[in-house]
């Protein structure tokens, strides 16, 4: 009967314990930085806890630009360089935002700016395929290199041509080897810009 008890109180710590946790990832998901940022401060968060893409919080709040948890999240330990279950770090999902703020805060925390998802992009592929400069900048800066493909054999430079970036092209070009790289499609960046009606794009090559 102790056995039972003992189990049945581990049962019941537990699950109090993980209760903070999900309210985290729920208040993340609602776009409730104030709530999460109560739960962090609470200490009985799991930094490590993930959604079914396994995201962590952290991926979570870059993502969604929340600068104030961000900081908070990095501050009680969260694992900068940690994977969702296609790879992406949390500096992936920070360069879907314009303004560079989390990147910054992330870059400066130790997040890799060469990290490759499963697919083999890296953040500045994502940035690149946003159009968001100042991100793209800021990466390129900390050392992300502008010449890695992915297995699509698209270059960060493919993706921005692609979108109709014309700033994010001319910052690319500057960096990159091979501006007429052909995909495994045989398509080189002004390839994609034309295709999806950038003539002012393609003609920057």
């Amino acid at each position: 009967m102790r056995r039972v008890l003992a189990a049945a109180l581990l049962a019941a710590g537990a699950a109090q314990a993980q209760e903070p946790t999900s309210r985290l990832l729920e208040a993340i998901a609602e776009d409730k930085e104030p709530v999460a940022a109560i739960l962090v401060l609470g200490g009985k968060v799991n930094l490590e806890a993930r959604n079914p893409a396994r995201e962590a919080p952290l991926h979570l709040a870059a993502e969604k630009d929340m600068r104030a948890l961000t900081r908070l999240l990095l501050d009680a330990g969260a694992r900068v360089r940690a994977r969702t279950a296609t790879g992406e770090t949390a500096l992936h999902h920070a360069a879907l935002n314009e303004d560079p703020a989390i990147a910054l805060l992330l870059l400066d925390a130790g997040a890799d700016p060469r990290a490759l998802n499963d697919h083999g992009e890296s953040a500045l592929h994502w940035a690149a395929y946003s159009g968001h400069e100042a991100v793209a900048m800021l990466l390129l800066e900390r050392g992300a290199d502008a010449n890695v493909f992915n297995l699509d054999g698209n270059l960060p430079l493919h993706g921005a041509a692609a979108g109709g970036h014309a700033g994010m092209v001319r910052l690319l070009l500057l960096g990159t080897h091979a501006p007429r790289l052909k995909n495994i499609e045989g398509k080189t960046p002004a390839d994609l810009a034309r295709e999806r009606g950038h003539e002012d794009v393609a003609r920057l090559f």
